[in-house]
């Protein structure tokens, strides 16, 4: 299903807080279960990027990104992952720990996925996120 979502991003980078947010088109599609949020990124440096957002049993979060920088994030409550993330200067390969994943599913009313992770590269801190993506749904024509 196509609609409006909103993505608030929250980041921590030694003590510096910031927020960015964004609204955009995307495809929701799934069971509260399993489900997809797939759109395209809008900012100049992502352009022609398709992010999808997989949640899976509101436990596990993958972000992976196509295009001209192919990324995967794989997020699991409680757990730490590596994660290889492509930059324009290269790879790296970096440490996700994800502190709380939460997931509201409602196909055609209401979607909100709010979940917070820190990342480290050679086991130092680079910062502390949260992204939280709430789904506006059209009205059918």
């Amino acid at each position: 299903m196509t609609c409006l979502i909103t993505i608030c991003d929250y980041h921590d980078v030694q003590g510096q807080r910031e927020k960015s947010e964004l609204t955009t088109v995307a495809d929701i599609h799934g069971t509260a279960d399993d489900y997809y949020v797939i759109y395209e990124e809008q900012s100049e440096e992502l352009a022609g990027c398709t992010t999808t957002v997989h949640v899976e049993n509101s436990s596990r979060v993958t972000v992976s990104r196509e295009g001209a920088y192919n990324t995967e994030l794989k997020m699991e409550k409680g757990k730490r992952n590596l994660c290889c993330y492509n930059t324009p200067v290269g790879q790296i390969m970096m440490g996700v720990f994800t502190s709380s994943i939460r997931s509201e599913y409602t196909e055609k009313e209401k979607t909100v996925l709010d979940f917070s992770y820190s990342l480290d590269f050679n086991n130092e801190l680079l910062s502390k996120n949260r992204i939280k993506i709430t789904a506006k749904y059209k009205e059918a024509d």
